[in-house]
């Protein structure tokens, strides 16, 4: 599920579904209701904007985007210069039949496979993604209404069933990892081509997609040479997915957050059990001695401050997930905390991770320690481990033992 391409290349061995370049719009892209590049119909887009192979998502302000196809939206380039690619994805056995195909008179009918994770979506899957009850129904019902009326969301959630299933059946893991690389590529196709058109009616609608994809991401499981912020090569995929979902937010975060995706009140004050208690005291003993190392070491006012107030937040979000976990095991409840610690990382920060900062990589392990108290959500299992080694791996030699304990804790929580 690496790669993310757009249209009907012919030419690219990576690409899901071979083009028959069948005129005016070939089979494939008309049978899922994509752009096709080889379509003969007059396109609306100039040609010196038309997609190229692989594209760059920005944080530029909706002001300053251009009310045609804005290149940002094209499968991921990186500022290193070279193309990186995203989701390799594997190339089905069998071609022959898409999920949703035609009949001679035009109409569209769904196959039993794709009604098989249909079905096991709406009775199990949506289940995972969220674990308030209130919620459930907004997954289970609305989010699958909006997938009628958005193909995105639609192949998308067929996507994540797929995973699900490869998870809890793995003698046929290899035939849903293939179906769910079918409809994360058309997913991503048809999300991407409404991306330049966001606004108030549709953002909702986009903002699910993007947070499915990146839940699809972590389900398809730890890839080797990606580490969520960073890897072998500079800029993370799923960094990259994530800031499609900021610029999302920082155009419309008020009419996202309206409606069935208002969130709910404060909830209510609980009180830390005994026994993470203990575990909560022993994560910031090594977290205060994290932020001395950075008062001592950091000689410049505005990186020691940049640095302070990313362990100041993960001071914060501990003591929640330490409470949460007080009372039971939360798992998914755990998302919006540790996603939310990323989320607000500063583009410097971040960049920073990306170019492998030992004093940056240190402050990331010790979020990892959290991160591993998510293993119980089958899409999240195995991150914690994977983070940690790539962190190791880059760190410089007279840091390593600054890691030592997140290691230690990591396994110890197995």
């Amino acid at each position: 599920m690496r790669g993310i391409t757009l249209g009907c290349e012919a030419d690219s061995d990576d690409d899901l579904s071979q083009c028959d370049e069948k005129k005016p719009i070939c089979t494939n892209c008309d049978n899922h209701g994509v752009d096709c590049s080889f379509s003969t119909v007059t396109p609306t887009i100039p040609a010196s904007e038309s997609p190229s192979a692989n594209a760059n998502i920005s944080e530029t302000s909706p002001e300053e985007q251009p009310k045609t196809r804005s290149r940002r939206f094209q499968p991921y380039q990186y500022s290193t210069g070279g193309v990186k690619q995203t989701f390799k994805l594997s190339k089905p056995k069998d071609q022959t039949q898409p999920p949703i195909r035609s009949t001679e008179a035009g109409s569209k009918f769904i196959s039993l496979a794709d009604l098989q994770l249909f079905h096991n979506y709406t009775v199990a899957t949506y289940r995972t993604i969220v674990d308030d009850g209130d919620q459930y129904g907004i997954w289970q019902t609305q989010i699958v209404q909006w997938g009628m009326e958005f193909p995105s969301i639609l192949h998308l959630i067929l996507a994540m069933s797929a995973l699900h299933l490869a998870y809890n059946n793995p003698a046929s893991r290899d035939k849903y990892i293939q179906q769910a690389d079918e409809h994360f590529t058309f997913g991503v196709r048809t999300v991407t081509n409404i991306l330049s058109q966001l606004d108030a009616e549709n953002c909702q609608k986009i903002y699910i997609a993007a947070v499915l994809i990146c839940f699809i991401y972590f389900g398809r499981g730890p890839w080797p040479g990606e580490y969520l912020i960073f890897s072998d090569t500079g800029a993370a995929e799923w960094q990259v997915l994530l800031r499609g979902v900021k610029l999302i937010l920082m155009s419309h975060h008020a009419k996202v957050f309206s409606g069935i995706l208002e969130p709910k009140g404060e909830e209510p004050e609980h009180s830390l059990s005994d026994s993470m208690r203990v575990e909560l005291h022993e994560h910031t003993i090594h977290v205060e001695a994290l932020r001395r190392l950075v008062e001592q070491e950091i000689t410049d006012e505005a990186d020691r401050s940049m640095c302070t107030a990313a362990i100041n937040d993960l001071l914060e979000i501990m003591r929640e997930v330490y409470t949460k976990r007080s009372h039971g095991n939360p798992g998914v409840g755990l998302m919006h905390l540790l996603i939310g610690w990323i989320y607000r990382l500063p583009g410097e920060l971040v960049g920073r991770l990306e170019q492998k900062e030992s004093r940056a990589l240190v402050i990331l392990a010790h979020w990892v320690v959290l991160l591993k108290y998510m293993d119980s959500v089958w899409f999240m299992r195995g991150w914690a481990e994977h983070v940690l080694m790539g962190i190791s791996a880059s760190l410089q030699p007279e840091y390593q033992y600054w890691i030592e304990w997140p290691l230690r804790r990591v396994q110890q929580a197995d």
